[in-house]
C-alpha cells in the first residue's frame, strides 16, 4: 500500500505517481477532480505544477490537460498507466507547459531514470526533453543521454522502479 502525503492507495495509477513525487521538494495539495482531470490530482504550488494519473489511454483527458494549463497558468503532467503499469501497459506521460502564447503540449513521453538518479521525461524519437526537478519541470533541448543504449538503459531503470512500486503490495 502506498503511503504518501495524501494517504494510502492501492490504485496502480496513484502508486506510479510516487516516481515524480519523490523528485519534487514539497508535499502536494490534493485537488480532487480539478476541471476534468482524473480524481486524485495533486497541486505543487511552488513548482507551478499539477500532476494526475489515469489508467485510461489517449485521447481521454487530453484536452483537459491543455485546458487546466491555460485556465490556471500551471504546468500539467498526466501519467497514463494502463491497468498493469509497465508489465502489460507502457506508462506514458502527457504534459502541458505554460507558454507565452498558450499551453505547449507534448504527449507520449516516457520516464527515464538517469544514472545520476535524476528523473526525466523523454520522447520516443525526436522532441524536447523534460527534467523533473524539485522546483518543477524544466524543458531541455539537450538529451540526458549520449547513445540510444544509454536512453534504453534509463527508460528500463524507470520501468523497473514502476514495476516495483506497483507490485510491492502483491508481495506482502
Amino acid at each position: 500500500m502506498l503511503t504518501s502525503p495524501i494517504g494510502q492507495s492501492l490504485d496502480p495509477s496513484q502508486r506510479v505517481l510516487s516516481l515524480p513525487l519523490a523528485a519534487l521538494y514539497e508535499a502536494p495539495i490534493p485537488l480532487g477532480a480539478l476541471a476534468g482531470l482524473p480524481a486524485g490530482a495533486l497541486d505543487f504550488a511552488s513548482a507551478n505544477l499539477v500532476i494526475a494519473a489515469t489508467p485510461c489511454e489517449a485521447p481521454l483527458f487530453g484536452a483537459k490537460v491543455e485546458g487546466v494549463c491555460a485556465r490556471f497558468g500551471r504546468d500539467v503532467m498526466l501519467v497514463r498507466t494502463g491497468l498493469f503499469p509497465e508489465t502489460m501497459n507502457p506508462v506514458t506521460v502527457d504534459i502541458a507547459l505554460v507558454g507565452p502564447d498558450g499551453p505547449f503540449t507534448i504527449s507520449g513521453l516516457s520516464f527515464l531514470r538517469h544514472f545520476d538518479r535524476s528523473l526525466w521525461l523523454v520522447p520516443a524519437e525526436v522532441g524536447p526533453f523534460i527534467e523533473i526537478r524539485g522546483d518543477g519541470l524544466a524543458l531541455q533541448t539537450t538529451p540526458p543521454f549520449v547513445t540510444w543504449d544509454e536512453r534504453c538503459d534509463g527508460v528500463c531503470r524507470a520501468a523497473n522502479e514502476i514495476v516495483r512500486l506497483v507490485t510491492r503490495r502483491r508481495e506482502r
